[in-house]
């Protein structure tokens, strides 16, 4: 089955006084990349988050949001404290400088609030066996992220499978189309033969020498039962349960080296045509791989 590496996965728990939301989102890569964006209190998750995502998705740019609120307080991520012990050295030393120079004036909140880092802005402190609770609400997220791939996969499968098919029924065709080529190629020197010799019988047997070096030099055989065997090798990936993104890429790349080959080896019209038509096929097919896992 085939797995797109686009999709959206969402889970969300309450815990408490907290509640926690995972947002992860995919995209097509070559490789796999994750990235994180965690509370200040979790950002030790970040390595069991990739091991986790790595169990569920082997391609991807994969992006993992985890929020936490206070649903009493508002956000929950920061906590405001006074720095106490900052506070009482800044309130002596402003009581030394009073006396020292003998300046008027009480010291009242005014006198201190303003002071730099009288006020701490902090992680909240969370207690680290939520840790588990967030593993598994981000795992929640990644199932949900997995069957939107899949369900996505199941399109792209279909539209390759018409694809292929289409391919093979225009090889069929260019198969079909080898008879007919040598014996127009026959009927055509034939006629020229006549013309040049003005009207004289030409000469069967080397009429027969010079179509069969066409036909040898035309021949497809090889080209024709290569690509059959890898659009079945195409097909037959469709039941894997293993990523096939890249394989599906290789076989992709020698079924367009067959086709030019074929195309090189004729000068018909039709055949011309019906190449134009594969190779337009193997495009879109291309295309569409970029995005499987």
């Amino acid at each position: 089955m085939l797995i797109s590496m686009t999709g959206f996965g969402r889970a969300e728990c309450q815990d408490g006084d907290y509640s926690y939301k995972a947002e992860i989102r995919s995209v097509n890569n070559r490789f796999i990349e994750i990235t994180t964006r965690l509370p200040k209190a979790y950002v030790d998750l970040e390595r069991p988050l990739k091991k986790l995502t790595k169990a569920h998705c082997a391609r991807g740019s994969i992006n993992i949001t985890i929020t936490l609120a206070n649903t009493n307080e508002g956000s929950g991520e920061w906590e405001v404290k006074p720095n106490l012990a900052l506070a009482s050295q800044y309130v002596e030393a402003l009581k030394k400088i009073q006396t020292s120079l003998g300046l008027d004036g009480k010291l009242n909140i005014d006198s201190v609030v303003g002071l730099r880092d009288i006020i701490k802005i902090e992680p909240v402190a969370i207690d680290p066996a939520k840790e588990g609770l967030l593993l598994n609400m981000a795992e929640s997220a990644l199932i949900s992220l997995k069957k939107m791939r899949e369900e996505e996969g199941e399109h792209l499968q279909k539209d390759l499978a018409e694809r292929i098919d289409s391919i093979e029924k225009h090889a069929g065709q260019i198969e079909k189309r080898q008879p007919e080529i040598t014996q127009e190629y026959k009927a055509r020197l034939k006629e020229r033969i006549k013309l040049i010799n003005d009207g004289i019988e030409v000469d069967e047997s080397r009429l027969a020498q010079e179509t069969a070096i066409l036909a040898d030099r035309c021949d497809i055989t090889e080209e024709i039962t290569r690509l059959g065997s890898h659009l079945k090798q195409f097909r037959k990936l469709f039941d894997s349960t293993e990523p096939i993104g890249r394989k599906l890429e290789f076989i992709t790349q020698e079924i367009n080296r067959e086709v030019n080959t074929m195309g090189s080896k004729s000068s018909d019209t039709k055949v011309a045509n019906l190449v134009i038509e594969i190779k337009s096929a193997l495009e879109k097919i291309r295309e569409q791989l970029q995005n499987i896992e």
